[in-house]
């Protein structure tokens, strides 16, 4: 299967057969993440590989009781490094100035002083794990497989159930399997909607 074929087949489902995922299927999604790009190839992300059926149904209870999730064979916990606090470097550090840059001073600054470290840092790195989830995403529909990205989950609650260090919290759940739905056509926004050339007034003068 091609990458275009990978993308165009890819479908995020809610209901797996109970086939096995091969463990060299697992190992080839694992290494698409860590060829995924990161944020100053920090690479500050963690998987765990979750086939225990009463960890698998502790996951669902933390991601709201969506029981569904521990149907699949394999649920792929992607879990962010947040051990770098913005208000530890310098002001010098590229990464704070970067930050500074993007959102403003104001802004940054009032995260620096916000009390709840841990809460503020699990929001700060949210995104890290996402980039390489979709990279084993992809890989696992060019092998037939299929996934859904669960982001409505007790983060703290799943962190505990898998005993992770307090510098890693699970930030997404990525339950993978074969299929067992009939998936409809995608219905998405055409090229035109979701894009601009040169400049967004452009959009008024070409049209």
């Amino acid at each position: 299967m091609t990458l275009s074929e990978a993308i165009k087949t890819r479908r995020s489902v809610g209901s797996f057969k109970s086939n096995p995922i091969s463990d060299e299927i697992i190992e080839e999604m694992l290494e698409s993440a860590r060829l995924a790009p990161s944020g100053g190839n920090a690479q500050n992300y963690t998987f765990g590989i979750i086939r225990d059926e009463s960890l698998k149904t502790q996951l669902a209870q933390a991601a709201g009781n969506q029981m569904w999730i521990a149907s699949a064979p394999v649920v792929i916990a992607g879990c962010g490094d947040i051990s770098w606090d913005i208000k530890d470097p310098p002001e010098d550090d590229f990464g704070l100035i970067v930050n500074y840059l993007r959102f403003g001073k104001d802004f940054v600054n009032t995260m620096k002083e916000y009390p709840d470290r841990r809460a503020l840092m699990k929001l700060w790195h949210n995104g890290s794990p996402v980039i390489a989830m979709e990279h084993m995403f992809l890989t696992a529909v060019s092998h037939g497989l299929s996934a859904c990205f669960i982001g409505y989950l007790d983060v703290d609650r799943a962190s505990e159930i898998l005993s992770l260090p307090d510098n890693l919290a699970c930030l997404f759940l990525l339950p993978v399997g074969y299929t067992d739905e009939i998936s409809g056509p995608k219905t998405r926004k055409s090229i035109d909607d979701i894009s601009f050339h040169n400049r967004w007034d452009s959009l008024t003068t070409t049209q």
